[in-house]
């Protein structure tokens, strides 16, 4: 196997994208440049300069003929999540290439392959009170999905003897649930409602608090992205204030540090 450097990750990453976007519109599909990926295009033209992932966004019916239709049409790159994979513990979506294999944060860890991930929108309710229940809902089950899939002894990164006693009993406790009883629950709750046409739309998997008009991602615009034109929303100002506050403003030195820490490599 030869390892993957940071300018080939991103290569690899770019031809996900390309099939993905291609197989998108041939099957009238919406999906767009989202999150950091968003924010890299409209501020950089390209990847966040410390970063080196990608995320895309649909809405849920798009996302779910997706989740449906990819895999039967391709060989090479596979659509995972937790909805359709019972060993997967993602409750959004990953496209993967499978001629790669990527372990997060190293070998010790999980086994992937070389990946973007999707995120989808689902509808939201109208009333303020009732999008902070959900989100707190949601996060009350990250955690819990998190716990559920942690090894029982494994040390916390912060805390001294007590917090690693009340840790491990947390975690032993969640192991009562079956193995994806909390990334069903999180879908569930952000399909609440999904058969209600409320006019707007919440990021209910990711790690945003963020509602907005859904025709502010129901049409396309295009965006720059390393020499590429992606679609993104129009409303993409909007939502990107929403995810990032004051977007164009670079973070402190100190921040603009990557997150993400792995292993990956080409299959001979």
């Amino acid at each position: 196997m030869k390892e993957i450097g940071q300018e080939r990750l991103k290569e690899i990453q770019l031809e996900i994208i390309d099939v993905v976007m291609k197989f998108c519109a041939d099957n009238g599909l919406k999906c767009w440049l989202n999150g950091g990926t968003l924010l890299g295009a409209v501020r950089h033209k390209g990847y966040i300069p410390w970063d080196d992932d990608i995320d895309l966004g649909m809405l849920r019916p798009d996302y779910d003929k997706f989740m449906a239709m990819f895999n039967e049409k391709n060989e090479r790159y596979k659509f995972v999540s937790a909805e359709i994979d019972s060993e997967s513990f993602v409750y959004f979506g990953k496209v993967l290439d499978t001629s790669t294999v990527l372990y997060e944060p190293d070998e010790k860890g999980d086994k992937l392959s070389v990946y973007i991930d999707i995120f989808v929108m689902d509808n939201a309710p109208i009333d303020e009170d009732e999008q902070k229940k959900m989100f707190r809902r949601r996060n009350i089950l990250f955690v819990c999905n998190l716990g559920r899939k942690l090894p029982i002894f494994l040390k916390p990164t912060r805390g001294g003897f007590l917090r690693r006693i009340a840790v491990s009993l947390f975690r032993a406790v969640l192991r009562v649930f079956p193995r994806h009883y909390f990334v069903k629950e999180l879908v569930k709750n952000a399909k609440r409602y999904a058969y209600q046409d409320t006019g707007f739309v919440g990021d209910f998997v990711g790690l945003h608090n963020a509602v907005i008009r859904r025709e502010r991602l129901e049409e396309m615009t295009g965006l720059d992205f390393e020499g590429r034109k992606y679609n993104a929303p129009v409303g993409y100002d909007e939502w990107l204030t929403m995810l990032y506050g004051d977007y164009m403003q670079l973070p402190p030195a100190e921040k603009r540090v990557s997150t993400h820490f792995f292993k990956a490599y080409e299959l001979d």
